[in-house]
C-alpha cells in the first residue's frame, strides 16, 4: 500500500479546493465527465454525500442518503457546511471503530475518511474540466490531484471497487494477470484474477503479468475513474490485456 496519508488532512483541503472552485464555476455548466449532470448537480451529489457518511459515522450503521432540496444560499457556503459536518464527524469517532460500508472490506470508521477524500479529488477534476471556458484547451484536472494521494486512490480502487463491483455482479476487470506501475511515486501493483464473481488477488510491491501499466499516479487514477482517456498510459506486453481492463468496470 502506498505510504499512509493523513486522509482527513488531505480531504478538507480537496474539500475547501472544491468549495472554492463552485465560487467561479457556473452552476449551470456542463460536467464533461457526468453526462446530463451541470455543476449544481455536481455539488448536490456531493454535499450530500457528506451529510450521508457523516451520519453513518456518528451512528455507525447504514443511512439513507439525505433527499436535499436545492440550497438557496450559495453552493459554495452549502457545500463547505456539508464538508465541515463531515470533518467533524470524522473527528468525533476512532478509526478503528466498528462501523458499516457499502464496500465487502473491514468495517471500520477510518474507511469513511478515505473514501469520502477520494470522491471528493475525483469530483473536484470534474469541476476543475467543467470549468474551462468554452473554446479553450480541455483541463484535465491532474494539477489537482498530488502524487502521493493519487497512488492511494489507485491502491482504494484494487483494495475496495474491485470487490464493490464483483460483489454486484458485474463482469470482472481482471481476467488476465495484469501489472501496474505508478512512475512518479514508484508503487507498484499485479492483479491476478481468481474465478468468476470473485475479486483478483493484489500484490503489492511488483508490476507482472501479461500486460503492464504505467503512467503517473494522477494519470492511472483518473484512468480507473474513466476521467482521461486510457492512451496517457503507457502499456508493456499485450495490449489486448491491457485495453480489456481499462474499458471494463473497475469502478462504478
Amino acid at each position: 500500500m502506498p505510504d499512509q496519508l493523513d486522509h482527513l488532512i488531505e480531504f478538507e483541503r480537496a474539500a475547501a479546493d472544491f468549495a472554492a472552485a463552485l465560487g467561479w464555476v457556473d452552476p449551470a455548466a456542463a460536467v464533461p465527465a457526468c453526462p446530463g449532470w451541470t455543476v449544481a448537480d455536481l455539488a448536490l451529489h456531493l454535499g450530500s454525500g457528506q451529510r450521508w457518511a457523516a451520519s453513518i459515522l456518528l451512528s455507525g450503521t447504514s443511512q439513507q442518503v439525505p433527499q436535499v432540496l436545492r440550497t438557496t444560499i450559495s453552493w459554495s457556503d452549502w457545500y463547505s457546511g456539508t464538508s465541515a459536518a463531515l470533518a467533524a464527524a470524522i473527528r468525533a469517532v476512532d478509526p478503528d471503530e466498528s462501523c458499516w460500508n457499502f464496500a465487502p472490506v473491514d468495517q471500520r470508521a477510518g474507511f469513511w475518511a478515505r473514501r469520502r477524500l477520494h470522491e471528493t479529488v475525483i469530483h473536484l477534476v470534474d469541476l476543475v474540466q467543467a470549468g474551462v471556458a468554452a473554446g479553450e484547451q480541455v483541463d484535465t484536472g491532474l494539477a489537482v490531484v498530488p502524487a502521493a494521494l493519487a497512488a492511494d486512490g489507485v491502491d482504494e480502487v484494487f483494495e475496495v471497487f474491485l470487490p464493490r463491483m464483483a460483489a454486484r455482479g458485474f463482469a470482472p476487470a481482471v481476467t488476465r494477470q495484469l501489472g501496474v506501475r505508478a512512475s512518479d511515486t514508484g508503487d507498484e501493483w499485479t492483479l491476478t484474477p481468481v474465478s468468476q464473481g470473485i475479486a483478483p488477488h493484489v500484490e503489492r510491491g511488483k508490476a507482472v503479468g501479461e500486460a503492464v501499466l504505467s503512467g503517473a499516479a494522477a494519470e492511472l487514477a483518473l484512468c480507473l475513474w474513466k476521467r482521461l482517456p486510457p492512451a496517457v498510459l503507457k502499456v508493456t506486453g499485450d495490449p489486448a490485456v491491457a485495453a480489456g481492463f481499462l474499458t471494463g468496470r473497475a469502478t462504478p
